[in-house]
């Protein structure tokens, strides 16, 4: 292909490397985040796994950008678009998910605490803290991811979508219809 350097190019410009091993990152944190809410005595339990999906979302995209950026195929960039498109969606609806559960807080067990036990009252209070600040990170790492693939999905539109002005279809405009008498 003739038009895959310039159009390449404009993939590159984005410092699809970069962000690619940044979407990497945020991948493996969030299966690390993941790992720590399922294990630990939060009161947030996530039933559908959410951190899950959005890793493995967020890490398939980093795996394809790292393969275009080495590879510079625009196969790759398109198949990079795609992926991009799927990552804002999924990750975008995942971190509704996060903001609605950092604020809203259901009645959980760490509310009430028998005055009899103080170190036991402190040390719930403690895990409540806790968990909510690792949610809060999470919401972080994933907004962060959110926002790197729509960056990437800005620089492979650059150039999968718009073609160059020379690829442009000229459009001829009618000043004048004929009447039905001319016809």
């Amino acid at each position: 292909m003739p038009e895959a350097g310039p159009l390449m190019q404009r993939f590159l410009q984005g410092q699809p490397r970069v962000l690619g091993v940044l979407l990497l990152l945020v991948g493996l944190l969030q299966v690390a985040f993941g790992v720590l809410l399922a294990i630990s005595p939060c009161v947030y339990r996530d039933e559908l796994h959410v951190h899950f999906y959005s890793s493995v979302v967020l890490l398939l995209a980093g795996i394809i950008t790292l393969a275009a950026d080495r590879a510079h195929s625009l196969a790759l960039v398109k198949a990079c678009l795609v992926i991009y498109i799927i990552c804002t969606v999924v990750v975008g609806m995942i971190n509704l998910f996060y903001l609605v559960d950092l604020v809203y807080k259901p009645p959980n067990q760490y509310n009430w605490c028998p005055s009899s036990n103080r170190l036991h009252c402190k040390r719930l209070h403690q895990i409540s803290h806790y968990c909510t600040g690792m949610r809060a990170i999470i919401l972080i790492l994933t907004s962060l991811g959110f926002f790197v693939s729509i960056a990437l999905a800005a620089f492979g539109c650059k150039a999968v979508c718009r073609q160059n002005s020379a690829d442009a279809v000229p459009v001829a405009a009618l000043t004048n219809p004929p009447t039905s008498h001319e016809a």
